[in-house]
């Protein structure tokens, strides 16, 4: 599955935010060159400044978000080249060396493992661990019977 199996978002709000923003700036400058009054009213020189203001800041936002939008997807990609390699070797390091802890945890008595604990290859069982077996009767999750 890719790890970018959803389009980007971006480009579509970005040009949501521009349009919106153009289109509300040029509204309130064709009102304020065409239909109001020379002198504006303390009240009407609010909404103009307002409308006007938060047009270019939709403008701006739209405009940052392709950046925005760029940056973020490359931060979803993974590392290439050589850092792949190092983790590939640190996964297949990990996987065949378990974590000590989970395998005694594994192997205490009256417990049934999820699945079953081999040691790594070459390794030695200590002496005294007793191997966990399935006792008649007893009910392990995923065996039919």
């Amino acid at each position: 599955m890719p790890i970018l199996s959803q389009p980007a978002f971006g480009p579509k709000l970005a040009i949501t935010f521009i349009t919106g923003g153009v289109l509300l700036d040029v509204w309130t400058l064709v009102w304020r060159y065409t239909i109001a009054p020379s002198d504006l009213t303390p009240s009407q020189r609010f909404w103009y400044l307002g409308l006007l203001l938060t047009g270019l800041t939709f403008f701006i936002i739209g405009a940052f978000l392709g950046t925005i939008g760029r940056a973020a997807r490359k931060a979803e990609m993974p590392p290439a080249g050589e850092p792949t390699k190092a983790e590939e070797r640190i996964q297949a390091h990990a996987a065949s060396n378990p974590n000590p802890g989970m395998a005694a945890a594994a192997m205490m008595p009256g417990t049934v493992p999820a699945a079953p604990v081999a040691p790594p290859a070459g390794a030695a069982i200590p002496a005294g661990a007793v191997p966990t077996t399935v006792v008649p009767g007893q009910i392990v999750p995923g065996v039919v019977r």
